[in-house]
């Protein structure tokens, strides 16, 4: 995808079908259990009266967490058919979400005008160069002291299941390869150490893999899932979720 209506019209026709497709799988539940899990222990330091906001929230998978933690968010996507997902899914009782539409690259917002911004199952999207201009808009409407959180497909893993991934993209997708890119941990602490962030932490999430355990466990899956935060196993991750101030 090359520009803003590529992916405008991709995700429009994709609305009703992603969660379905994303995390109503028997993988992608227990990706979502592990995901939940590292986020929600991040978002345990924000202050009831931090400014959040959540980019790219799509159909509400982030979204729903922090509304179900009590944290108000202003949740911002490209596509309206998306937000329309996410604010049909969560619960308006526990705290205030507000929508925006708009690009990531140019987001609506002051400079230091945001304590914690997140953005996930996102700059996988984008090749390095878009991935810097994006980390560097996020730097841009961050306090000083400010946290990021964010998320890469890990390129080690893309190599480990390069089998499963070319099948599930020709029968997902009807092509040979994702539209996806894959970073190593170096290049990741690079990308926000270059643009002003402190030393950033990173967790695994997910890995394909764990399918196979789940089929006979899923409460051993997930303890097996929650030790791929860290090294050794993080190498394995299918995703890096990363925090940095």
């Amino acid at each position: 995808m090359s520009d803003n209506q590529e992916y405008k019209q991709f995700y429009s026709d994709e609305a009703t079908v992603y969660e379905r497709t994303r995390y109503r799988t028997s993988y992608g539940s227990l990706f979502r259990q592990l995901h939940y899990k590292v986020v929600s222990d991040v978002c345990e330091s924000i202050p009831a009266d931090a400014q959040v906001l959540e980019v790219a929230c799509g159909t509400g998978h982030t979204t729903r967490l922090l509304n179900s933690l009590g944290i108000s968010t202003v949740a911002c996507d490209l596509t309206p058919k998306m937000m329309v997902q996410a604010e049909n899914s969560i619960d308006v009782s526990k705290a205030k979400t507000l929508f925006v539409q708009t690009s990531a690259f140019g987001l609506p917002f002051s400079d230091n005008s945001v304590d914690f911004l997140i953005s996930t199952r996102f700059l996988h999207l984008f090749g390095r160069d878009e991935q810097d201009k994006l980390i560097k808009e996020f730097r841009r409407v961050l306090k000083p002291g400010g946290t990021l959180v964010v998320d890469f497909d890990n390129l080690v893993a893309r190599w480990f299941y390069a089998i499963p991934h070319f099948f599930y993209n020709i029968l997902r997708y009807r092509r040979l390869a994702p539209d996806s890119h894959y970073n190593t941990p170096k290049h990741v602490s690079a990308l926000l150490t270059n643009n002003g962030f402190q030393t950033p932490t990173l967790y695994g999430v997910g890995g394909w893999h764990l399918y196979l355990v789940k089929i006979f466990s899923n409460s051993l899956a997930y303890r097996l899932g929650l030790r791929h935060r860290f090294a050794p196993l993080r190498i394995l991750a299918e995703q890096f979720v990363v925090v940095g101030q």
